[in-house]
């Protein structure tokens, strides 16, 4: 399996984090490939020694069709961010707990097969790490749901490409709008809802994208409503003023149980 990272002037965070978490799952370096732009190549060499290391242009839209196009069609692989810390799984009790080696292998294989039984081509685990809501989820979603970044299976299609926002120069809703083009282009998606991730921007820790703040978010989310007007109902504004969207309750092809 191929486990693919973004990652930009943060070597440190990534040793942490995505691929230390890959490490204690016994991946090898072999099969870990970090896109990076050509300006942290040097730093990064000295670092991740044996990982495969690919020069993708700048920006977050820019790296990202770039690896649909690095890879072949129908190739398969885990696309992760570089600040995924733990991996969790929601236990008899509700509560979660982290995985072994053993159950994340099993994971990795169970999103693969579901994608393939299914004819689809991206999955992932639930988008927050909150045992309160993980339990009352059904088991697997299949209708128009959010697959995130920080970690997502993909059965590479090369006819999904993300688009840039002109007023900000990219795109911050980019886990919006793959979801949005896989469930379009296959009818469907899958997301496991009894996993969730530990990532940094869950938290309160410093860090995220540089430049990003309040009012980008919101020309960001008004951008991608205009865009997406029959999947996206409404924009929900926080209380630190930044934005998600509302995904309209569109059920996929293969579902049979509550979105």
């Amino acid at each position: 399996m191929k486990f693919v990272i973004k990652s930009k002037n943060r070597v440190d965070k990534l040793n942490s984090m995505t691929y230390g978490l890959l490490k204690r799952y016994d991946v090898p370096d072999n099969e870990i490939y970090i896109f990076i732009t050509n300006e942290d190549l040097e730093n990064y060499k000295n670092n991740f020694i044996k990982c495969n290391l690919i020069v993708a242009p700048n920006g977050i839209v820019n790296t990202d069709n770039f690896i649909v196009d690095y890879f072949d069609e129908d190739e398969k692989y885990i696309y992760m961010n570089d600040d995924v810390s733990k991996i969790y799984k929601l236990n008899e009790n509700n509560k979660k707990n982290e995985i072994n080696t053993e159950e994340f292998n099993n994971l990795v294989n169970k999103l693969f097969e579901e994608m393939i039984k299914d004819d689809v081509s991206y999955s992932g685990l639930y988008p927050c790490d909150s045992d309160m809501y993980m339990k009352n989820a059904p088991e697997i979603s299949k209708g128009l749901v959010l697959i995130m970044d920080p970690f997502s299976a993909v059965i590479n299609n090369k006819s999904i490409k993300l688009n840039i926002c002109e007023d900000i120069n990219d795109n911050y809703k980019t886990d919006f709008e793959k979801s949005i083009q896989h469930f379009i282009c296959k009818k469907g998606l899958i997301r496991f809802n009894k996993y969730c991730l530990k990532v940094q921007y869950y938290g309160n820790d410093d860090g995220g994208i540089v430049g990003r703040n309040a009012e980008i978010e919101r020309i960001n989310a008004e951008w991608m409503k205009y865009k997406y007007p029959e999947y996206i109902t409404s924009i929900n504004t926080k209380k630190n003023g930044n934005t998600s969207l509302r995904l309209k309750k569109i059920k996929g092809k293969n579902e049979d149980i509550k979105v």
